[in-house]
């Protein structure tokens, strides 16, 4: 284990997952934006200040290992941040299908005879191993199109779905703080990690 415990002793998670846009301003005050795409997930994690080094040392050798070179596959498993919201009982079995653009088709499981199959803001995540998108609207229990966040990274087809908390994403450490052990046997950080997801 090795970043994924930075995710699991997080003070704080902050999650990037907007569009990257460049916007101009004409002189006579029009404004303008236009989409650089490249709309991945970004997270900077907070680890908190004061654990005993002693219990951090092991851990820290092994997220230095992985340094900011080599990708991870980590999952955030507070079910606050990532827990599924709709109103269906059996989460297992479920398929969607993709064509093209940010829509995805349900198949099968997900059934239910009332409330939502997906609220806004649930993750999806398309095949183990796949891209984690997040929906866009809510889905009601007898509707099978589900808008998600951006569009579909993977090839059109059939993906069996994972969601909430079961989601995970490939990332790589872009920014690795600097960690001092003080008073004693405490280890303090300089900054936050940064997390991108690898594409």
């Amino acid at each position: 284990m090795s970043f994924q415990t930075v995710f699991d002793n997080a003070t704080s998670i902050r999650i990037n997952k907007k569009k990257k846009v460049s916007v101009t301003t004409s002189r006579s005050g029009v404004v303008r934006s236009t989409s650089l795409g490249g709309q991945i997930w970004e997270f900077e994690v907070r680890l908190p200040d004061g654990p005993r080094y002693s219990e951090y040392r092991p851990l820290i050798e092994a997220m230095e290992r992985f340094d900011r070179v080599t990708t991870e596959s980590i999952n955030i498993t507070q079910n606050y941040i990532t827990g599924y919201q709709g109103d269906i009982s059996n989460l297992s079995g479920a398929t969607a299908t993709f064509t093209s653009g940010n829509t995805i088709t349900i198949t099968s499981g997900l059934t239910g005879v009332s409330g939502y199959r997906f609220k806004a803001g649930d993750l999806i995540q398309l095949g183990s191993g796949g891209s984690v998108y997040s929906v866009a609207q809510d889905v009601g229990y007898n509707a099978n199109t589900v808008v998600l966040n951006r569009p579909v990274r993977e090839s059109a087809g059939s993906y069996s779905l994972i969601v909430g908390p079961s989601v995970s994403w490939e990332v790589l450490c872009v920014s690795f703080p600097e960690y001092t052990v003080f008073g004693y046997d405490q280890v303090s950080w300089s900054g936050p990690f940064v997390f991108v997801e690898a594409i």
